[in-house]
């Protein structure tokens, strides 16, 4: 199960080339780390993530700003997030304000490489950047994780330019 989690990491480590301002967007910005248990690990494409060896889970954030930032309903853009992993309707849908802006987050039941997963998504846009997070763990080990995840959620601030 570990190696299917950080399946999910990978998958946004592939993509086009960016410019210097854009691969430093993850100064921008930041979120609390999670207690309890998480190791920060290398995210590949993600700016920041931690993984929790007990729940087999993970926490990623990242960011899009400048050439790579996507402007769409943050609707559209949680479901582009968590294509490919969400299955059928969500679970949990609610809009929040993170740092002064509207934010959506849902809860999906899904798949990575054949394996049932639960999956946490938040996406909220600042100043020319796409932020989001994703919460993955199996769904009897998903709530056990829950607090973590917004507890990261939670602490999300930019820095100001």
């Amino acid at each position: 199960m570990k190696h299917l989690v950080f399946l999910a990491l990978l998958i946004t480590a592939c993509g086009p080339k960016q410019s210097k301002e854009a691969r430093k967007s993850h100064l921008q910005y930041v979120v609390a780390t999670p207690a309890g248990g998480w190791v920060r690990v290398k995210p590949g494409g993600a700016d920041k993530a931690w993984f929790q060896r007990d729940l087999s889970a993970t926490i990623y954030f990242d960011s899009n700003c400048k050439e790579r930032f996507e402007d769409g309903t943050l609707s559209d853009l949680l479901t582009h997030l968590t294509f490919g992993m969400a299955q059928n309707e969500p679970l949990r849908e609610e809009s929040m304000t993170l740092d002064g802006r509207d934010a959506l987050l849902r809860v999906y039941d899904g798949s990575l490489d054949g394996v049932q997963v639960r999956v946490g998504a938040v996406v909220t846009k600042k100043d020319m950047c796409l932020y989001d997070g994703l919460y993955i763990a199996p769904p009897s080990k998903f709530e056990d994780g829950w607090g973590s995840f917004v507890e990261v959620v939670s602490g999300f601030r930019t820095r100001g330019n």
